[in-house]
């Protein structure tokens, strides 16, 4: 619920051990009382810094590149589009390539799945220090916003359901999913859906792109021609550098869609 209380003072971007808030709709954000609320009602998103390692993200982005490889070579051989490989319905995208690591990638890339996955549940409930004889550092608004997406804030007990896309054959891909943009790539405008959205990306060695985000989704804007860069201007755009995850509530019913577009090769992991 966002407040229009006189009363209740405007607050701004939140920050706190390893991660930063980030407002998308300034004037309501400002009017919510806590990071988790603004989350949820998708008026803003945190960014976690080095999220990922340098050898988590080169083991994920090679395993991407393998397969990549893998499907072109039998696309050349057997003449096949090989859009079974996305996972993702193709008007959805252009130039952006989906492989699903619990589908397609290999133990490796999996491994680095559930680190993240566990990196993710842990930084919603508490940091756990190295040392088992100190306490836990709690961080009471990313608990808060833990509570929100799982229901509490006790992460050993979380249970994530994975959102699955079917792939031209029928064959469900789950996420998380790698995705691979060439040049001039993007993911058109669209609200995921989901109860949490954790975008990491893998590499930064490239001009332009971004994940632009919306307040409000314009419908008139949905059909483009393809290789467009930009549908219309968009309330935020976010350029993290590699390692950094972005998290948030993208949902179209909450006001907040987001598109992402590359302007040279690029990995992410959603």
């Amino acid at each position: 619920m966002i407040h229009d209380d006189p009363s209740h003072p405007r607050r701004n971007e939140a920050s706190g051990q390893g991660w930063q808030e980030h407002f998308v709709d300034q004037l309501a954000a400002s009017k919510t009382h806590s990071v988790g609320e603004a989350v949820k009602q998708c008026v803003s998103y945190v960014t976690l810094s080095n999220f990922a390692t340098v050898d988590e993200m080169q083991i994920l982005h090679q395993a991407a590149m393998d397969v990549k490889t893998q499907f072109s070579n039998k696309q050349d051989d057997n003449n096949n589009d090989g859009t079974h490989v996305m996972g993702a319905t193709v008007a959805a995208h252009y130039n952006c390539t989906r492989y699903s690591i619990e589908t397609l990638l290999n133990s490796n890339a999996k491994s680095i799945s559930a680190v993240f996955l566990n990196r993710l549940l842990r930084f919603l409930g508490h940091w756990e220090e190295e040392d088992e004889t100190k306490e836990p550092i709690v961080d009471i608004m990313m608990s808060e916003l833990g509570r929100m997406v799982f229901g509490h804030a006790d992460w050993k007990n979380s249970t994530v359901k994975w959102y699955a896309e079917p792939d031209d054959t029928g064959t469900l891909h789950p996420e998380p999913k790698v995705n691979v943009y060439d040049i001039g790539g993007y993911f058109r405008i669209h609200e995921d859906g989901m109860d949490l959205t954790l975008l990491v990306v893998l590499n930064d060695s490239f001009e332009g792109g971004g994940t632009a985000l919306y307040c409000h989704h314009d419908d008139d804007n949905d059909d483009h021609d393809e290789g467009e860069s930009e549908i219309k201007t968009p309330d935020r755009i976010e350029r993290a550098k590699s390692g950094t995850a972005i998290m948030g509530w993208f949902d179209e019913a909450c006001g907040i869609t987001n598109y992402e577009w590359t302007a040279s090769d690029i990995c992410r992991v959603i």
